[in-house]
């Protein structure tokens, strides 16, 4: 299963300063009225998770939270230098760290590393769906990582506010000396507002159908592999995609813990030991799509077009 040049998906912490509508932390907190309890994942069930076979084959580290930042993991300079013969890509909203930290985390990364910005409108316009976020650290931090060697990049999620203006964005990006890229989401949040008016800008081969329902027999073609990641709680979690609140506690995954999350904690097993277990999920994902059985999510995410 496993092929040369693997990316290991790391939820290194579930801490975020910011309140994004559809960020599964936004959907916790709103469901049961309580904050995210905090979650750092231990570095030393990382090495030891990854000294096997299949860890020889991961060439780089996805440092990117459902719940969380990786900015905010208190341990995170000390997770380059352990791991520093990786190639690291870093997926941030870049708020509330100063000149001084950033210039810090400059120093430690190279040009086959990436940082990768979420930046959805300009100044306030950024506001609007990465709520609480704070433009001029932002600035910042993009400023200092431009006159190092590492690679930036700017990812703009498509909304009914910015679609008009991407390319500003774009213009903007690019003068930061950043790659820039748009995504059609489904990341819509509570604001149903944000949805785009352009049915183009949305990912129409994942919206939910009513057919998802019925137990209709159905293709499925798991991309497990390059959705699977280590959270921030330490578990190796075969699906990123099915983790939010709304999927996570209605899934077999969680249904099911014995025959399955039990069986995948970093901290007593190995990457090897991980893709074991995920061949199995897989070939359970397939089977239940055969009989009608599919989680929804598994309908609208892997189906076969």
């Amino acid at each position: 299963m496993l092929h040369k040049n693997f990316q290991l998906h790391l939820e290194t912490t579930n801490r975020c300063t910011l309140k994004c509508p559809a960020c599964p932390r936004t959907v916790w907190q709103n469901l049961i009225k309580q904050p995210v309890k905090k979650a750092d994942i231990n570095l030393d069930d990382i090495k030891n998770f990854i000294n096997c076979k299949s860890g020889q084959h991961v060439e780089t580290m996805l440092l990117c939270g459902d719940y969380g930042d990786t900015i905010y993991y208190p341990e995170l300079f000390k997770m380059i230098k352990m791991f520093r013969h990786k190639k690291f890509k870093i997926a941030t909203n870049g708020s509330y760290k100063t000149r001084e930290w950033w210039t810090e985390l400059n120093s430690m990364l190279t040009k086959d590393d990436t940082v990768t910005f979420g930046i959805d409108g300009l100044g306030k316009e950024n506001n609007k769906y990465r709520v609480n976020a704070d433009w001029k650290s932002i600035e910042t931090a993009i400023d200092v990582l431009s006159k190092g060697p590492v690679k930036l990049r700017c990812q703009t999620l498509i909304f009914d506010f910015n679609h008009e203006k991407l390319d500003d964005i774009r213009k903007w990006a690019e003068n930061k000396g950043m790659e820039w890229f748009s995504v059609k989401t489904m990341r819509f949040g509570i604001d149903k507002g944000l949805v785009p008016k352009n049915d183009e800008n949305v990912l129409a081969h994942e919206l939910y159908k009513d057919e998802y329902e019925q137990k209709l027999p159905m293709e499925i073609e798991p991309q497990c592999l390059s959705a699977c990641v280590v959270t921030a709680d330490g578990y190796f979690m075969p699906c990123d995609w099915i983790r939010n609140p709304l999927t996570f506690y209605r899934s077999e995954l969680y249904m099911d813990k014995k025959k399955w999350i039990d069986r995948l904690k970093i901290s007593d097993i190995t990457l090897d030991d991980a893709f074991g277990v995920l061949e199995q999920w897989m070939e359970n994902v397939k089977q239940k799509g055969r009989s009608g059985n599919a989680e929804i999510l598994c309908k609208m995410k892997c189906r076969s077009c």
